[in-house]
């Protein structure tokens, strides 16, 4: 999982600094054909099918609202600073949090209006400085955490489906969509590519990084305590405050500090909850 929260800050580093001199569709499509590239050779070798056209729809919804989820995440790495951008990013349990009660008719508890609270809290004080210049970026990066929270749970739609033939279509998707609106882009307002070696690279290692930290974060989920891990994966944040202080240099304003903490503590409260409530439950099976 750390190694996992490390190669996702590293990705939005590397995404950050490469958009610099390049477009920040290119940056998306890197990332979603490496990653198809790698995860369609793997389901070859290993005789996993790989479905295309025939889908079923939620593996459709899936694939789509993870693509939507990419594209908004993509677009923060690349106009926010790292810290912030990965913080904003990581709001999905808030998010899922409100769309398991809307899903299931269930009125929201006091804890997730709470963490909604701090999460809209969080997300001012860490933008409040620039907000209106940054304002459809920190937009974009709620946008693909909303979009992440419904990916995830089609997930559990998909669950008869191997997890290499959703990821590969899922990337395949992304890799489709990413491409056609870099040439609708291109079209639109022109703008030079500049591909050299170093440029190229650079993209490369953001595919590269992200396929490595989502099969470490796979193994991760596999092998230990859900809980754990997804508390340890908010250790990104902490990578990426570490970029940005290393790379390029930043100081953080009290402001920032709070707002990151209170953005990230509803996950870590959320996770908490959920864990205890099943600790609860075992300890009532057993009195029983």
């Amino acid at each position: 999982m750390l190694l996992s929260a490390f190669c996702f800050a590293s990705m939005g580093a590397l995404s950050h600094d490469v958009a610099i001199c390049s477009d920040w569709l290119e940056v998306v499509f890197a990332r979603a054909f490496i990653n198809f590239l790698f995860v369609a050779v793997l389901a070859v070798v290993t005789a996993k099918p790989l479905i295309i056209f025939s889908a079923p729809k939620n593996l459709w919804i899936r694939s789509i609202t993870g693509t939507c989820s990419m594209l908004g995440i993509f677009y923060a790495y690349t106009h926010l600073q790292i810290a912030e951008a990965i913080s904003i990013t990581n709001t999905t349990p808030i998010w899922m949090a409100l769309l398991v009660s809307f899903v299931t008719g269930t009125g929201l508890s006091y804890s997730v209006w709470a963490g909604v609270a701090c999460g809209i809290i969080g997300v001012v004080l860490v933008q409040q400085p620039q907000f209106q210049q940054a304002g459809f970026a920190i937009m974009a990066g709620l946008g693909g955490a909303f979009f992440a929270a419904i990916a995830v749970y089609n997930l559990h739609l998909v669950k008869k489906i191997h997890s290499t033939t959703i990821v590969a279509h899922f990337s395949m998707i992304a890799s489709i969509v990413s491409f056609l609106a870099m040439l609708l882009s291109f079209y639109a307002a022109p703008w030079q590519a500049g591909w050299t070696v170093q440029i190229l690279l650079k993209l490369i290692g953001v595919g590269a990084l992200g396929t490595v930290g989502q099969l470490a974060l796979t193994r991760g989920y596999m092998g230990g305590d859900p809980a754990v891990n997804a508390i340890v994966a908010l250790a990104q944040v902490a990578f990426g405050a570490g970029f940005d202080i290393l790379i390029w240099n930043r100081s953080f304003d009290l402001a920032s500090i709070v707002g990151i903490i209170l953005i990230t503590s509803p996950t870590i409260f959320f996770i908490a909850e959920q864990s205890f409530a099943q600790h609860r439950k075992g300890i009532a099976a057993v009195i029983k």
